[in-house]
Protein backbone atom coordinates (compact mmCIF):
# COMPACT_ATOMS: atom_id res chain seq x y z
CA UNK A 1 0.00 0.00 0.00
CA UNK A 2 2.84 2.40 0.82
CA UNK A 3 4.45 1.68 -2.52
CA UNK A 4 1.29 2.69 -4.37
CA UNK A 5 1.15 6.01 -2.50
CA UNK A 6 4.82 6.58 -3.23
CA UNK A 7 4.30 5.96 -6.95
CA UNK A 8 1.25 8.24 -7.01
CA UNK A 9 3.25 11.04 -5.38
CA UNK A 10 6.40 10.67 -7.50
CA UNK A 11 4.83 10.03 -10.92
CA UNK A 12 3.58 13.62 -11.57
CA UNK A 13 7.01 15.03 -10.72
CA UNK A 14 8.68 12.74 -13.22
CA UNK A 15 6.31 13.91 -15.96
CA UNK A 16 7.07 17.60 -15.54
CA UNK A 17 10.77 17.39 -14.69
CA UNK A 18 11.88 16.22 -18.12
CA UNK A 19 14.26 18.64 -19.75
CA UNK A 20 13.78 19.41 -23.40
CA UNK A 21 16.34 17.80 -25.65
CA UNK A 22 17.27 19.86 -28.65
CA UNK A 23 18.27 18.09 -31.85
CA UNK A 24 20.78 19.48 -34.31
CA UNK A 25 18.91 20.80 -37.33
CA UNK A 26 15.71 21.70 -35.52
CA UNK A 27 14.34 25.20 -36.00
CA UNK A 28 12.97 27.42 -33.26
CA UNK A 29 10.99 30.64 -33.61
CA UNK A 30 10.85 33.66 -31.33
CA UNK A 31 7.33 34.72 -30.49
CA UNK A 32 5.95 37.95 -29.11
CA UNK A 33 6.48 37.19 -25.42
CA UNK A 34 9.98 35.73 -25.61
CA UNK A 35 13.27 37.53 -25.52
CA UNK A 36 16.53 35.68 -26.13
CA UNK A 37 20.11 36.85 -26.50
CA UNK A 38 22.37 35.43 -29.21
CA UNK A 39 26.14 35.83 -28.75
CA UNK A 40 28.52 36.35 -31.65
CA UNK A 41 31.51 34.74 -29.90
CA UNK A 42 31.51 31.31 -28.31
CA UNK A 43 33.82 32.57 -25.53
CA UNK A 44 31.13 35.03 -24.43
CA UNK A 45 28.55 32.25 -24.16
CA UNK A 46 31.00 30.03 -22.28
CA UNK A 47 31.86 32.78 -19.78
CA UNK A 48 28.20 33.54 -19.16
CA UNK A 49 27.38 29.87 -18.74
CA UNK A 50 30.25 29.44 -16.26
CA UNK A 51 29.14 32.48 -14.27
CA UNK A 52 25.58 31.12 -14.09
CA UNK A 53 26.79 27.66 -13.05
CA UNK A 54 28.95 28.94 -10.19
CA UNK A 55 26.36 31.47 -8.98
CA UNK A 56 28.82 34.34 -8.73
CA UNK A 57 28.10 37.43 -6.64
CA UNK A 58 26.98 40.48 -8.58
CA UNK A 59 30.44 42.06 -8.62
CA UNK A 60 32.17 38.82 -9.67
CA UNK A 61 29.47 38.15 -12.27
CA UNK A 62 29.98 41.58 -13.86
CA UNK A 63 33.76 41.17 -13.83
CA UNK A 64 33.77 37.64 -15.24
CA UNK A 65 30.85 37.65 -17.66
CA UNK A 66 30.91 41.16 -19.09
CA UNK A 67 29.99 41.04 -22.76
CA UNK A 68 30.23 43.86 -25.28
CA UNK A 69 26.72 44.87 -26.32
CA UNK A 70 27.82 45.09 -29.95
CA UNK A 71 28.35 41.31 -29.94
CA UNK A 72 24.86 40.47 -28.73
CA UNK A 73 21.78 40.14 -30.90
CA UNK A 74 18.39 40.21 -29.20
CA UNK A 75 15.99 38.01 -31.14
CA UNK A 76 12.84 39.75 -32.28
CA UNK A 77 9.36 38.41 -32.88
CA UNK A 78 9.37 36.02 -35.81
CA UNK A 79 13.14 35.39 -35.86
CA UNK A 80 13.91 31.77 -36.66
CA UNK A 81 17.11 30.00 -35.63
CA UNK A 82 18.43 26.60 -36.66
CA UNK A 83 20.59 24.58 -34.25
CA UNK A 84 23.83 23.57 -35.96
CA UNK A 85 26.35 22.34 -33.42
CA UNK A 86 26.46 21.52 -29.72
CA UNK A 87 29.20 22.44 -27.25
CA UNK A 88 29.81 21.60 -23.59
CA UNK A 89 27.47 18.60 -23.47
CA UNK A 90 24.54 20.51 -24.96
CA UNK A 91 24.78 23.59 -22.74
CA UNK A 92 25.76 25.85 -25.65
CA UNK A 93 24.64 25.67 -29.28
CA UNK A 94 25.93 27.29 -32.43
CA UNK A 95 22.91 28.54 -34.36
CA UNK A 96 22.15 30.08 -37.72
CA UNK A 97 19.82 33.05 -37.78
CA UNK A 98 17.49 32.58 -40.73
CA UNK A 99 16.75 36.25 -41.34
CA UNK A 100 17.81 38.45 -44.22
CA UNK A 101 17.71 41.60 -42.09
CA UNK A 102 20.90 40.90 -40.11
CA UNK A 103 24.53 41.05 -41.14
CA UNK A 104 25.82 38.20 -39.01
CA UNK A 105 24.28 34.78 -39.53
CA UNK A 106 26.15 32.58 -37.02
CA UNK A 107 25.61 32.99 -33.28
CA UNK A 108 25.87 31.05 -30.04
CA UNK A 109 23.08 30.54 -27.52
CA UNK A 110 22.73 28.95 -24.09
CA UNK A 111 20.44 25.92 -24.03
CA UNK A 112 18.53 27.14 -20.98
CA UNK A 113 17.55 30.23 -22.97
CA UNK A 114 16.11 28.06 -25.74
CA UNK A 115 13.17 27.21 -23.49
CA UNK A 116 11.80 30.66 -24.31
CA UNK A 117 11.43 29.78 -28.01
CA UNK A 118 8.83 27.61 -29.72
CA UNK A 119 9.80 24.66 -31.88
CA UNK A 120 8.79 24.77 -35.54
CA UNK A 121 7.43 21.42 -36.55
CA UNK A 122 8.66 20.07 -39.91
CA UNK A 123 6.08 20.24 -42.66
CA UNK A 124 4.80 16.85 -43.77
CA UNK A 125 4.61 16.41 -47.54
Amino acid sequence: MKIIFFIILIFPFSLFSKEAEYVIGSELESDRSSSIALYHYRADAVRLNTARDFDFSTEDFLRHAAIDARDIYKARKGDVIRLEESYRDGKIFRVSLLSDKVRRKKYFVLSEDLKKLSLILPESS
